[in-house]
């Protein structure tokens, strides 16, 4: 009686363990909450920018992976006509918040990719200008000449001289003179200045090549003032040991001036000179003993720009018998 009674306290013992074993699993048990999947905030085809405004860089989406959570993306270009190309067909993957924070404005959405075609750029042929050859000048000989004269230049030094090319005298005031009877070498030109007309001062020389090339010999020439021009002397003799008061006409004479007599290596130089115009000089002329008889040349040089004037006929000193 005693052992029945054991067993069915076990057996209940047991229910009861059972039922709180069933209790304690269902109450400690731990929901397993949904994951909710990324949505990116473009697709592909969309062209997106910094701003809606941008004209800087544009990125084209190609595709979003979601295992990576990253875009591929390639970089377009808008045309003048709004239409939109790739230059070629480089992808690279970025992330996608990074993406979006930087890039945040779609400003196209193309129905495709190849919707937006990889152009290659044409190479546009282009003509280039022949080389023209520049001359350049490094001197002139002579340097200078008389207004009113002619000036035979008989070499104008310099380099890339083409024939045919051109030469003239550009003054300060924008006179100007072309050169004539002009014979060029790549080295050398030789030519001729007509210099009448032109006032005195520094002129520039120019050369200009038939191509077009040219160069300029800055202040390079200076036109003088016309030197003296002696017509007459009187007396136009004299006799050894006289001292005679002379008058000398012609034109051009600047104060001062110098009158001198030359006969081979001997000079005599008339004292007390006298500009009283520019066509007129007198002096005094003092032939002392020993000097040689027959004719002298006689010569008037404005004592400022040196320049000199000859007369045409010579002044004649005789013995005193």
């Amino acid at each position: 009686m005693k052992v029945h009674f054991l067993i069915i306290g076990i057996l209940i013992i047991a229910v009861l363990g059972a039922g709180c074993s069933d209790q304690s699993g269902s109450g400690t048990a731990t929901p397993v909450p949904a994951t909710t999947a990324v949505q990116p905030k473009f697709i592909a085809g969309d062209i997106i920018a910094k701003t809606a405004t941008s004209t800087d860089t544009f990125w084209l989406i190609v595709k979003y992976d979601t295992k990576t959570d990253k875009y591929e993306r390639a970089l377009a270009y808008k045309k003048s006509d709004s239409s939109w190309y790739r230059k070629d067909n480089k992808n690279e993957t970025a992330e996608r918040d990074l993406t979006e924070k930087v890039y945040p404005a779609k400003v196209f959405h193309a129905s495709s990719i190849s919707a937006v075609p990889i152009t290659t750029p044409t190479a546009t042929a282009t003509t280039r200008p022949a080389q023209v050859s520049e001359p350049s000048i490094s001197g002139i000989t002579p340097s200078s000449g008389t207004s009113g004269m002619s000036a035979s230049i008989t070499n104008l030094a310099g380099e890339h001289f083409q024939s045919g090319a051109t030469l003239k005298l550009v003054g300060v005031d924008g006179a100007s003179v072309k050169a004539s009877d002009v014979v060029v070498t790549d080295t050398k030109i030789t030519c001729y200045f007509n210099l009448y007309g032109l006032l005195a001062g520094h002129y520039s020389v120019v050369v200009t090549n038939p191509n077009g090339g040219s160069d300029i010999l800055t202040n390079g020439f200076t036109v003088n003032e016309p030197g003296p021009v002696v017509s007459s002397i009187t007396p136009s003799q004299g006799m050894i040991g006289q001292t005679i008061d002379l008058t000398i006409t012609g034109s051009n004479f600047k104060n001062p001036a110098k009158v001198l007599f030359n006969k081979g290596t001997t000079e005599l130089e008339g004292a007390n000179v006298v500009v009283s115009s520019a066509t007129q000089i007198t002096c005094v002329l003092r032939i002392p003993a020993g000097t040689a008889t027959g004719p002298w040349s006689l010569t008037v040089r404005n004592a400022l720009d040196k320049q000199n004037g000859t007369a045409l006929k010579p002044f004649t000193i005789n013995n005193a018998t």
